[in-house]
């Protein structure tokens, strides 16, 4: 079960300053509610401590020697050891503009120095009231996971051929969109495999490996056709425009995510057997657009606050589009696709998950050459 904030001396802080009058400060206000504590100051000492230990919070200054806080957050987000890990920064000259990129860049929160014991305490219970809230979620959703693939194995020879018959009505469902919006017919079944074997590879992560067990693989690869189903509602002059899309247009586009998700909602509601894939397929369906840095849509939501599953299907969807031909465009290398994800797309998706793509990504071309017209 997840730790409770409320039993705090199981929460685990790690304070990061060059100051050691600030993390004394700091220390003893979080001591003082039964916190344990330790300290780091320099940047290479913070990355070294952080993998070692599975620190629910980390209080980072943004000015540190050997690298700045930027890097540390950076290297903290890309290796986590913990499930939904909470960085708060602080510092006493940055602006409001660069604290505000801090947090585009994965900071759950800062702090401007000097700053009283009160606020550090606010803080600080706040982000651990957040990481509690969404462990309760991934354990309710590992339970619900695995009650239904109970179900599953209770059923007898006819009834597993339903669960077959259901997969393959979810993927013919989806090849007619895709057919409507001119994509190739071997997109899905690419999109199933790189989310197969991008989240194999993430479950030997320490912050993933309790989530990403059997049971949610093989529910996130039979959900994925079903990420673009609210396509099925749009005019074909935005489905099929040749060209780029006007604002007006643009916006009507990405209407798809919340027509999809409430259309699943509405089955899931009528036919409540399903319960657990089609609550995945409703967040693949409404959150696979959403970016790491809070820009995407339909919500805007930041960081882990989006559902792991649209997190690990974004990596796949857009890297199938990049390596696709469409009418509007030629179809990127390999080398390109990845360049682009990896380097040239600042914010956009989970840098742990990002992490595991680069390491893994010759098996993502190795699934676009196995199925691939």
């Amino acid at each position: 079960m997840p730790r409770q904030v409320t039993d705090t001396a199981s929460n685990r802080v790690l304070i990061v300053d060059d100051q050691p009058d600030i993390r004394r400060l700091c220390r003893v206000a979080l001591l003082a509610e039964g916190f344990t504590c330790d300290e780091a100051g320099t940047g290479p000492d913070a990355v070294s401590l952080a993998a070692k230990h599975a620190y629910d919070l980390v209080l980072l200054d943004v000015d540190l020697p050997g690298f700045n806080g930027e890097e540390v957050l950076r290297q903290l987000r890309q290796r986590p050891l913990t499930a939904h890990l909470k960085v708060v920064m602080f510092s006493g000259t940055a602006t409001g503009d660069e604290l505000s990129r801090i947090l585009l860049a994965g900071a759950d929160d800062f702090l401007t120095k000097p700053f009283s014991m009160v606020q550090l305490r606010a803080r600080v219970k706040a982000s651990l009231r957040l990481k509690d809230a969404q462990d309760r979620s991934d354990v309710l959703n590992r339970e619900l996971l695995q009650v239904n693939t109970e179900l599953e194995q209770a059923l007898d020879d006819r009834d597993g051929e339903l669960i077959r018959a259901r997969n393959g009505l979810v993927l013919a469902l989806a090849k007619l969109i895709e057919h409507r919006s001119a994509e190739t017919g071997l997109h899905l079944m690419r999109l199933q495999r790189y989310s197969r074997v991008l989240a194999e590879e993430a479950a030997k992560i320490g912050a993933f490996s309790a989530i990403l067990d059997a049971n949610f693989i093989r529910t996130l690869e039979d959900c994925a056709p079903l990420h673009d189903i609210g396509k099925a509602a749009l005019p074909d002059n935005i489905l099929n425009k040749p060209g780029p899309l006007d604002p007006q247009e643009r916006a009507i586009m990405q209407t798809h995510t919340t027509i999809g998700a409430d259309t699943l909602r509405e089955v899931a509601r009528r036919y409540p057997f399903a319960t657990s894939f089609l609550h995945m397929a409703i967040d693949i369906a409404r959150h696979h657009h959403e970016r790491w840095d809070g820009s995407g849509y339909p919500d805007r939501l930041a960081g882990d606050r989006t559902p792991l599953s649209a997190r690990l299907l974004a990596i796949a969807d857009v890297y199938d589009a990049l390596r696709s031909r469409r009418v509007y465009k030629p179809g990127l290398t390999h080398a390109t696709s990845v360049m682009t994800m990896v380097e040239g797309s600042p914010g956009h998706f989970d840098p742990a998950l990002l992490e595991v793509f680069r390491r893994i990504a010759d098996k993502f071309d190795q699934v676009f050459r196995e199925f691939n017209e």
